[in-house]
């Protein structure tokens, strides 16, 4: 047989296999999430795929191309762009990135909902003043803003509640287990983080003093089959 002959054969089972994807891909869409943080929201994102056995085929973590709102934002665009010219883009695309202090936020959140008008897949999921937050709500309701005072940051004042809640005074970026520890609380944190953004102070705002839609991507996920 001639290499042109074994160059058409694999070009051919080549295109079935891209068939054969995309016939799968009308049962499961794709998506792809990008984390400013490098361990904390990485690794309980992981976890939940795990527990729901979810393949990274179906649902892709990507690795930050740095720790800003713009980089979160740049890395994800350039993911999608790239499986786009492929010919198989990703249903969603999710920026997970914290307001904390970071100069860059607003014009990360203008970027998305720009594309977003222009039908492109693309989801700010954040959290004000950080990811931190979002587990806080496990444990019970506040709407309370948070600040920084003297040398602590207002993540460290974050931080430094959660550290005060049951089974946390050891926490620590990127430890293990979290998901594991909340599951049983995710519907609480849930309904919290739902009668927050519906408030009429100003947690009930995107840009609001505290803020998270984190439930919105956690439950796709504990939804997913």
């Amino acid at each position: 047989m001639g290499s042109d002959d074994l160059f058409k054969k694999a070009k051919a089972r080549s295109a079935a296999s891209l068939v054969r994807q995309r016939k799968e891909r009308s049962k499961s869409p794709r998506y792809l999430i990008v984390c400013e943080g490098t361990k904390t929201e990485p690794q309980y994102l992981f976890e939940i795929l795990m527990a729901q056995r979810i393949p990274p085929q179906q649902v892709k973590v990507a690795p930050n191309d740095g720790n800003s709102p713009d980089r979160v934002v740049d890395h994800a665009y350039k993911l999608y762009e790239e499986d786009a010219r492929l010919g198989d883009p990703y249903d969603k695309v999710f920026c997970v990135f914290d307001r904390d202090s970071h100069q860059t936020f607003e014009p990360a959140l203008q970027r998305i909902h720009r594309w977003a008008k222009d039908r492109k897949p693309f989801v700010a999921t954040t959290s004000t003043p950080c990811f931190e937050f979002w587990l806080m709500l496990h444990f019970d309701y506040s709407d309370a803003p948070f600040h920084a005072a003297g040398k602590k940051s207002v993540g460290d004042q974050a931080l430094a509640q959660l550290k005060k809640k049951p089974g946390f005074a050891k926490y620590g970026k990127g430890i293990k287990g979290v998901y594991g520890l909340l599951k049983d609380k995710t519907s609480v944190a849930s309904t919290y983080a739902k009668r927050l953004r519906r408030s009429a102070g100003g947690g009930g705002q995107i840009n609001g003093n505290p803020w998270t839609n984190v439930d919105e991507l956690v439950n796709l996920l504990l939804n997913l089959k």
